[in-house]
Formats: C-alpha cells, sequence, structure tokens
C-alpha cells in the first residue's frame, strides 16, 4: 500500500527498480507533484481565471490575507525550495531527473487504459450517456488539469485513504496483539470502506459549483474515484497525481 509505516529513504538502484522505487517515495512525491501545484497556482493568476479547483480549500483564502503578489512570492519560495530538495535527492541518489519524464509517461498511459476501462465498466453496467462538456482555453485546461492531479489526489487520495490507512495499520498490525491474518484484514477492510467513501466524496465534489448531477457524470466520476485509489495504493501519490493531471488534459483538449 502507498503508506506504509516508519521507513528509511536508501538510494535508488538503477533502471526500472530504482525508478518504482524513487516515485514511491513520500519524500520525491512531495518534490516532484509541486510542478502541478505551481501551474495550477500560475493559472488562478490570471486575471478573470475564477477556476478555483473544489477540493482546494486553501488557497482562495491565503491569497485572501497575503494577496496576489504575496501569493506570487509564496509561490517563488516553493519553486526555489523545491529545485534545492530536488538537488539534494539527486546527490544522494534518491532521485534521477530522467525519472520525470518516465513518470509522465506512465502518467499518459495509465490515465488513458484509465478512460478505457471506466467506458467499458459502465457500458457493460448500461450507464453511458452524453453529458455536456466545457470548453476551456488552453491555459485553463492545463491549470484546472493540474489543481485536479494535485488537490483531489492529495484530499481524496493521500488524506482520505492513506490517512485511515496509516492509522488502522498503526492500530491493528502491531506485535502481539491477535493473529496476524485478522489484523491485516481489518487494514484491508479499513482500506476498502476509505476507497469508496473518498470516490463517493470525490465525485460529489464535482457537483459544488453550477453543475446538476446525474447518473451518467456521477457513476463515471465515482468509478474513476476508484481507479485513481488503486493507482495510489499500489504506485503512490506522485504516479496518481500525473495520471490525473494527464487524464484530464487528454480530455480537456481532445
Amino acid at each position: 500500500m502507498a503508506v506504509s509505516g516508519k521507513s528509511k529513504e536508501v538510494p535508488a538502484a538503477g533502471g526500472i527498480k530504482g525508478y518504482l522505487a524513487a516515485t514511491r517515495s513520500p519524500m520525491v512525491a512531495g518534490v516532484v507533484t509541486l510542478p502541478l501545484l505551481l501551474l495550477y497556482n500560475v493559472g488562478l493568476m490570471v486575471p478573470g481565471n475564477k477556476t478555483v479547483n473544489a477540493a482546494d480549500l486553501f488557497t482562495t483564502i491565503l491569497i485572501g490575507q497575503v494577496g496576489k503578489y504575496g501569493f506570487l512570492a509564496i509561490n517563488g519560495v516553493l519553486v526555489c525550495a523545491s529545485v534545492a530538495v530536488m538537488v539534494v535527492l539527486t546527490k544522494r541518489g534518491l532521485f534521477r531527473p530522467k525519472y520525470w519524464l518516465t513518470l509522465c509517461l506512465e502518467g499518459l498511459a495509465l490515465g488513458l487504459v484509465m478512460g478505457h476501462a471506466v467506458m467499458f465498466i459502465m457500458g457493460s453496467a448500461h450507464l453511458l450517456s452524453t453529458a455536456q462538456g466545457h470548453h476551456y482555453s488552453v491555459a485553463q485546461s492545463l491549470s484546472l488539469s493540474a489543481g485536479a492531479g494535485y488537490w483531489e489526489e492529495l484530499v481524496f487520495r493521500l488524506v482520505m485513504i492513506g490517512g485511515p490507512i496509516a492509522m488502522a495499520r498503526r492500530v491493528y498490525l502491531k506485535k502481539g496483539v491477535g493473529k496476524r491474518a485478522v489484523q491485516v484484514s481489518k487494514v484491508v477492510a479499513v482500506g476498502t470502506l476509505a476507497v469508496i467513501f473518498s470516490s463517493l466524496v470525490f465525485s460529489l465534489s464535482h457537483y459544488l459549483g453550477s453543475e446538476s448531477i446525474d447518473g451518467f457524470t456521477f457513476s463515471y466520476r465515482a468509478i474513476s474515484g476508484v481507479v485513481f485509489a488503486a493507482i495510489f495504493l499500489v504506485r503512490g501519490f506522485a504516479v496518481a497525481a500525473y495520471t490525473h493531471f494527464l487524464y484530464d488534459v487528454v480530455v480537456f483538449l481532445f
């Protein structure tokens, strides 16, 4: 699972094993996903752009407190800090710059597969329909997609799934407390409930604006939430965020 107990960061091996280990590292994930946050933040500073992500309950308050110039300064600090941390991680062998391109390619591949898989599931369940889409500029599409990739994966997957699983592991996977099989089954049960609940809330969050609920879009988003959760649990936050980002880019633009 994506969230575990205490772990020690060790230098990544080369090749595919090194890439898989590095992109699952919480420390690396925190840095490599910052470009998504920055892209989203830049979009918010464009005059007339009010496309704040529904899962982002923080940025609007922050801009109201520090103003746009203060917000710009904060983003500048984030850029400098992320570059510094990435240099340190690279020197320690915890990350390799070429992994970034591989991460984007993996996210794009998973996003395309996810889209076809969800449509197949909905077709099998006779839930397919037509939904009216929105038309955005390329800049808005990139900003919206980046916000969705970062904030929605942070809130609905990392916090709402990773958090309960981490707590369940601490409670149930203690040495000497019951049988191991029972302990694991309890953690799995907590994780399953977290996935279902977070996916439903994820779908509902898209209707906080002017869009009305209908069976097609609600089902599509709920099933997509389950798929994103699976990606998060297997590959970690960074891959889930980039998959979500690139999938949304494809949907918005094509």
